[in-house]
């Protein structure tokens, strides 16, 4: 089986320590181990700040524009490509689960976090001056100390990462403006997080409500009042994607993604994806390649 697909590993990332680091923006790109100029995945989270620049990047099939003042919030398995129109400056963030894990974090897990494994937010933020000026010391203070890396410098710059969380989780909660929907939130980006892991369409609701600690009666009534979808719906949905990425970003042909992806049958797993996506696999392959070729 030949499975090409651009993912950059945590061990990758040079002299990481404490499973953080922060890159100034990466020369045409915002990838933060290299410029690349090809989709690509991640197995860690990332945060890229756009101080200045223009041009556009493509996350998980949608695009969005590069806009100066904006934040756009990777997740790990998101295939993305930025396509900058000149030089961008800015910053980009990267750090591991395990990094966020510590008795003195704010949240007991990233499904608390608005912007990361989102069903419904856009993965793009765009501050006002006066967020722009509260994140620019919080971010000063990062830099400093993941720089100067001073006597305990670990313990400033966890407490200082977990400052630059609550200020993003706050912004996020103004924009939103619904009372109590980081409860209900955590447990769809929870949700959403395991099938997109598992990818199996062999699993029942059932299954993923056991594993959260959850009713099958609690999981769907959450996930159907802050979505207006079922889980079924945001199982297909996910299981679509991860076919996206595979056709978008490896060289596997559309038998060996559909038994990766555990379908027991390849014409049962074409016609799946036609029916919820308008392409059959190989059709959509072309028509998305064709478009990053047109970006890089």
């Amino acid at each position: 089986m030949k499975d090409n697909q651009a993912i950059h590993m945590t061990e990758e990332l040079p002299d990481i320590e404490s499973n953080f680091k922060i890159h100034p923006f990466t020369e045409g790109t915002g990838c933060p181990i290299s410029d690349v100029d090809e989709p690509h995945l991640h197995d860690f989270y990332v945060v890229h700040y756009v101080a200045s620049g223009s041009g556009s990047c493509v996350i998980d099939f949608e695009t969005y524009d590069i806009i100066a003042g904006s934040i756009y919030f990777i997740s790990p398995g998101q295939l993305h490509l930025w396509n900058p129109e000149g030089p961008v400056d800015g910053f980009v963030l990267v750090f591991t689960e395990e990094f966020l894990k510590s008795p003195e974090a704010p949240v007991d897990n990233v499904f608390e976090l608005d912007f990361f494994n989102s069903v419904l937010n856009s993965p793009m933020f765009m501050l006002s001056t006066e967020q722009k000026g509260e994140l620019a010391g919080v971010m000063a203070n990062l830099r400093r100390e993941f720089s100067t890396r001073k006597q305990g410098y670990e313990t400033v710059l966890r407490s200082y990462f977990h400052i630059l969380l609550v200020s993003l989780q706050r912004m996020f909660f103004d924009r939103l403006q619904r009372p109590g929907v980081r409860t209900e939130n955590r447990i769809v980006r929870e949700f959403k997080k395991f099938v997109s892991d598992e990818h199996s369409p062999q699993l029942r609701v059932q299954d993923y409500a056991e594993r959260m600690n959850v009713s099958v009666n609690r999981l769907s009534s959450v996930i159907k009042e802050v979505t207006s979808m079922t889980p079924g719906q945001i199982a297909r949905n996910e299981l679509v994607l991860s076919a996206k990425r595979m056709l978008a970003n490896s060289e596997m042909n559309v038998s060996e993604i559909c038994y990766e992806l555990k379908f027991e049958d390849p014409s049962y797993f074409g016609r799946f994806f036609k029916r919820e996506t308008g392409f059959t696999p190989s059709v959509f392959r072309e028509h998305v390649r064709g478009k990053y070729r047109q970006l890089t």
